[in-house]
């Protein structure tokens, strides 16, 4: 009795812990320039059993949160450079909302990791990773590297984006140098075939004479 006993306790040890990757928290837009101040929207939904009174969003490592804020109504707003907390609503159970929020601008490409807190009626709060990409101005999107420590880590893209033409270029003709080095082989079988039958199917020697006849040549 004690190994399912243990076993349950294991399961629902890891899905307590499992529980925020699966939370509906998102932050759009997904991807933005760096160098420029950009407007946000951050959508929660409430997945408990209680009322959500209660939202902070924690900026990234070296990025700044601007001034501007979209406050839902009912709710109340207290940000500062590094943290913006809305509370109020309250958002029912099964609902989401949106909020809004404005950064000074991201100095070099790459992920970005954001702290959401959602605090609750019960005095129960749940912490969750939301990401957005930087990309460079101007440019296309940027290869990320996942951060390496600490929420709301930045880092920086690898050459690798730059080179995509070049190397896009470079698979091309090696594809089609592998097509035509089949296309080449199967010519060559396909000639050996045709001999080996014709070979087979050569005319057949002449027919003996008959016994003892005479031949007038």
């Amino acid at each position: 009795m004690r190994k399912p006993a243990v076993f349950l306790a294991v399961v629902a040890a890891v899905l307590a812990l499992a529980g925020p990757a699966f939370a509906h928290e998102e932050i759009s837009p997904k991807q933005f320039p760096t160098g420029q101040p950009t407007f946000f929207t951050l959508s929660a939904a409430n997945e408990k059993d209680v009322d959500l009174n209660k939202i902070t969003i924690t900026a990234p490592q070296n990025l700044k949160f601007g001034d501007a804020t979209r406050i839902p109504a009912g709710w109340t707003v207290d940000h500062s450079d590094t943290a913006i907390t809305w509370t109020g609503g309250p958002l029912k159970p099964n609902q989401f909302e949106q909020w809004g929020y404005e950064i000074e601008g991201a100095d070099q490409p790459g992920t970005v990791t954001y702290k959401v807190t959602l605090g609750y009626a019960d005095g129960k709060s749940d912490d969750v990773q939301v990401q957005t990409t930087a990309v460079a101005a101007g440019g296309g999107a940027a290869t990320t590297v996942a951060p390496s420590s600490g929420a709301g880590a930045m880092t920086a893209t690898t050459e690798a984006a730059k080179a995509n033409g070049g190397s896009a270029a470079r698979t091309r003709a090696n594809i089609a140098l592998v097509i035509g080095i089949v296309a080449l082989v199967l010519g060559v079988v396909a000639l050996a075939l045709a001999a080996r039958k014709r070979g087979a199917g050569g005319p057949a020697a002449p027919a003996a004479t008959g016994g003892g006849q005479r031949q007038d040549w």
